[in-house]
């Protein structure tokens, strides 16, 4: 049984999405459009800094797993795509864990050289007012400032959706691995994403 896969998601990943949940807050809270950028960019600095660090916790699963069911990196990233649903129901959202990943590297190395990756630097990722008719209906925050992922192919999506779809995913993953999760419901970003 992957046990440091397992422990790493409850211990490590759930906690690092609740800070970035808090972090994302504290940035609507902060944001004020009437004030300059330099009045609410500490807030932007840090809800993009703990969504840079649960992105590295969720792809520190896919190595975890690797390791301890000894299967290729690349092998495990295409079956957690495959469980890359909205939470409850059976609706994709294309590119989220792939979109994780590229933000873990992204702050991890600043300027990308895997073309596999679809952001190319830590730039692509910004603390931003989205407005209307960016990402799915109902991702995220409903107007105001959050952290967006800006893709090589000019598509931009919403941060807070990909973060309760891609731990969903891995609860799923470990699921049909024949993992027993400790029973309970699992919160990510206000989405249940286990039960």
């Amino acid at each position: 049984m992957p046990v440091e896969t397992l422990s790493h998601l409850i211990y490590d990943v759930l906690p690092a999405a609740e800070d970035y949940e808090k972090a994302e807050l504290r940035l609507s809270q902060e944001h004020d459009p009437d004030k300059p950028v330099s009045d609410w960019m500490v807030a932007a600095r840090g809800a993009k800094r703990r969504a840079a660090q649960l992105a590295v916790s969720i792809d520190g699963l896919t190595d975890r797993f690797a390791d301890e069911q000894n299967l290729t990196v690349k092998s495990i990233r295409r079956s957690i795509t495959n469980h890359c649903l909205w939470p409850g129901t059976e609706t994709p959202r294309l590119g989220a864990h792939e979109r994780v990943r590229a933000v873990a590297n992204a702050y991890k190395h600043y300027n990308l050289s895997n073309p596999n990756l679809l952001i190319d630097h830590n730039d692509d990722v910004i603390a931003a007012g989205a407005g209307y008719g960016i990402d799915g209906y109902g991702v995220g925050k409903c107007g105001g400032v959050e952290i967006l992922v800006n893709q090589k192919d000019g598509e931009v999506f919403k941060f807070l959706g990909d973060v309760p779809v891609a731990i969903s995913a891995w609860f799923k993953f470990l699921g049909h691995q024949g993992v027993q999760i400790p029973p309970g419901s699992y919160m990510v970003c206000g989405i249940e994403v286990h039960t």
